[in-house]
């Protein structure tokens, strides 16, 4: 994806094509594709729309517009759009692992979850997906929801496996070694959480709750002020202070 340009400069740009909408230059394309961009990180997806149906009269086979295009409609949950918008940047573009990952999203809103993990497994297998641990922890959440603990477990502890920071992966893998009653996998999975992401006050708090569990309450009261320290104006905060003056 190219680097967004400052807002100023793209509308001057613009403002100098004198290209019809179909003879647009590709410079001109990636113009209107980058203040799309623009418009989507803002959450104006009816405007990026407008760009983009633009740029797809000139550049129709791009599969960075259509991709785009499904994020606008994802915005705007016109579901079916999405679809098609995410299934055009694949024809054109097999490897595009976002865009499968994504028409997994949208296969779920529709609430069809077996479309959705075929997509997810498809965006897996993509080796150039530069952020695998998305797909991986949507699929493990999928399971998840269909009561599927072992599979569900194998997909999250996937996702920090593609990339050890993945905080949501450790959280979702410890809540299951929980529901499994495997206390001790439980606390090894959010240790290890902590180790990767020191600053989430959510895999602290988890961690300090399932020392407390373990009887280790000196270690427990240790990592609830560590919770406090993060972020003293969170919801774990919150409940780092409640568990400290019950163990008091």
């Amino acid at each position: 994806m190219l680097k967004l340009l400052p807002l100023c400069l793209i509308l001057f740009a613009l403002g100098c094509a004198h290209a019809g909408p179909d003879r647009l230059t590709r410079e001109q394309t990636d113009i209107r594709l980058d203040l799309a961009e623009r418009y989507l990180l803002e959450g104006e997806p009816r405007l990026a729309l407008e760009q983009l149906r633009t740029a797809a009269r000139a550049a129709p086979h791009n599969p960075r517009l259509h991709f785009n295009l499904g994020l606008a409609y994802t915005a705007l949950e016109e579901w079916e759009n999405a679809a098609d918008s995410f299934k055009q940047a694949i024809k054109f573009r097999a490897d595009y692992g976002e865009a499968w990952n994504n028409l997994g999203q949208v296969r779920m809103a529709q609430g069809r979850p077996d479309h959705a993990r075929q997509a997810y497994k498809q965006a897996l297998a993509q080796k150039e997906y530069m952020t695998p641990e998305f797909a991986a922890y949507n699929l493990a959440s999928l399971y998840y929801g269909q009561d599927e603990l072992e599979e569900a477990l194998k997909y999250a502890q996937e996702s920090f496996r593609k990339n050890r920071r993945f905080g949501p992966g450790y959280v979702l893998a410890g809540r299951i070694h929980r529901e499994k009653r495997m206390y001790a996998k439980a606390l090894h999975t959010f240790e290890q959480g902590v180790r990767a992401r020191p600053d989430s006050t959510q895999l602290t708090l988890l961690l300090a709750e399932e020392l407390v569990r373990s009887g280790r309450i000196n270690e427990a009261r240790q990592w609830f002020n560590r919770v406090i320290e993060i972020d003293d104006e969170s919801s774990e905060a919150q409940m780092a202070e409640y568990y400290l003056e019950a163990l008091r």
